[in-house]
């Protein structure tokens, strides 16, 4: 296979079906080595504080699973049937300047996993050090810091000197994630047996199971979330959407909740949901250097990736994109995560479930508004590729000073129903039906919803707007 094949195109301009190149086994070695990051491994470790190996499986695959196919609803229909790319996709729906909230969305998903991923590479490294005897206990927390900044300041060096997609990397590094995960299943099955490991109580459940299931299935859905902002950039590759499905399910929804599941009974079984101090644990000293140093390694590369994707997404917006150049971008990308990590590290990796709550509240709304769109008011059918391109008032997607105000009121409502369910401070219930129906998926219902009226009561109370913008749409 040449490497154009595989190659990710920068533009964000329509990308024509004939070089829409991509086979359904090249999306899914993509999406897997995006899906197996190791940042499963922080999740399943999470998961280890509410229920057992059987549950926590259970629950993380269906949340995995749901999570996706509601994102593969929101984003690959217009991604596929017109090669466009997520941000832009959100023109319709949130207006030609409201758009700006979807890259907004966009850097906030990618900015906190990458400064997730850069901590967790940082004490992989330190803990390396501590099994090498370079560096005490005492030091674990200062070798983290100054391995995950260093980290950091390398890579946004390599960004500014350009970026190689992960056509040959992303797939090694997946292979050897996979790889990895079952030398520690191995280790923990051999070491403790499945018996112990299926009947090991949860580190830290609340009072009721049925809180800890969902809060559980809700890490996995809120969390699966995060692909939104990345999925239109690799499925527009790909020339039918029905290509799409099984790489994504598997890749994004299915792989991730494998791995976090070992990553979950290791933690189980040691007491320590941290995979940088469980895996030395049951690896010993040889066998946990390996490890450690591999895990810091992928996160380099999944780190490297993500800032490159933001960089690129501020760089294609007609003002701020063309007038800074990439390098400052780099840097503004950057630096919120470099602050993060140097002054609240365990506020960030400790509170992972927090961060996946705000990633349901803020991205569920969202895609509730654009399954909705597509699906119930027929954007598929009346969608203008040129206007989405066409500056100031001319273009279709103008609303009201660029703004439209459906797809706002629908995200403020659907963000205001998850926060009232459940509290993303602290990622516990408000309300006691949260047991039954998560906070993500009442928030992407809530969002779809809004949307749905109030575009039909501008359309009948803004009668000459509207027919404006639909004759304009239908002469595109």
């Amino acid at each position: 296979m040449q490497p154009r094949t595989t190659r990710i195109a920068r533009s964000s301009l329509p990308l024509p079906l004939g070089e829409r190149n991509w086979k359904p086994l090249v999306l899914a070695a993509v999406c897997t080595s995006t899906g197996v990051a190791t940042w499963s491994f922080v999740i399943g470790g999470s998961a280890a504080l509410y229920v057992g190996a059987v549950a926590g499986m259970i629950a993380m695959t269906a949340g995995a699973l749901l999570g996706q196919m509601l994102v593969n609803l929101a984003t690959v229909p217009a991604a596929t049937k017109h090669g466009i790319e997520t941000t832009t996709s959100t023109k319709p729906q949130l207006g030609s300047r409201g758009a700006v909230i979807g890259l907004g969305l966009l850097l906030f998903t990618s900015i906190g996993w990458n400064t997730v991923l850069m901590i967790f590479f940082g004490r992989a490294a330190a803990s390396a050090m501590i099994v090498l005897g370079v560096a005490g206990e005492g030091s674990r927390g200062l070798v983290a810091t100054l391995f995950s900044a260093g980290g950091l300041v390398v890579l946004a060096f390599l960004v500014t000197r350009g970026a190689r997609s992960l056509s040959k990397t992303g797939p090694t590094i997946a292979i050897c994630i996979v790889i990895l995960t079952g030398w520690l299943l191995y280790l923990l099955l051999d070491q403790f047996g499945w018996s112990a490991i299926a009947t090991a109580a949860p580190l830290d459940p609340t009072d009721s199971f049925g809180v800890n299931y969902t809060s559980v299935f809700e890490l996995l859905v809120a969390g699966t979330f995060g692909w939104w902002g990345y999925m239109g950039g690799m499925v527009r590759m790909v020339s039918k959407a029905g290509k799409t499905i099984l790489p994504t399910m598997v890749g994004l929804g299915l792989a991730w909740a494998v791995v976090a599941s070992v990553s979950l009974f290791g933690a189980l079984m040691t007491g320590e949901p941290d995979p940088t101090i469980w895996a030395p644990m049951i690896a010993g000293d040889f066998t946990a250097i390996v490890v450690l140093i591999f895990i810091a390694l992928a996160n380099l590369g999944s780190t490297l990736v993500g800032i490159f994707v933001s960089t690129l997404a501020i760089k294609q917006t007609r003002g701020l994109g063309r007038k800074v150049s990439w390098n400052t971008i780099v840097v503004f990308v950057s630096t919120p995560m470099l602050l993060c990590i140097v002054l609240i590290p365990h506020l960030i990796f400790d509170n992972v479930p927090v961060f996946m709550a705000y990633l349901g509240m803020m991205l569920g709304p969202m895609i509730g508004v654009q399954i909705a769109d597509w699906y119930i008011l027929g954007r598929r059918k009346t969608l203008s590729v040129a206007a989405l391109y066409q500056p100031g008032r001319e273009s279709a997607y103008w609303y009201f000073g660029g703004f439209n105000p459906a797809g706002i009121l629908g995200l403020i409502l659907g963000t205001l129903t998850y926060a009232a369910i459940l509290n993303p401070n602290t990622y516990v219930p408000n309300a006691a039906f949260f047991q039954y129906t998560t906070a993500a998926i009442p928030s992407v219902i809530v969002g779809g919803l809004v949307y749905v009226i109030s575009t039909k009561l501008m359309k009948r109370f803004l009668p000459t707007r509207s027919s404006r913008r639909g004759a304009v749409e239908e002469a595109s």
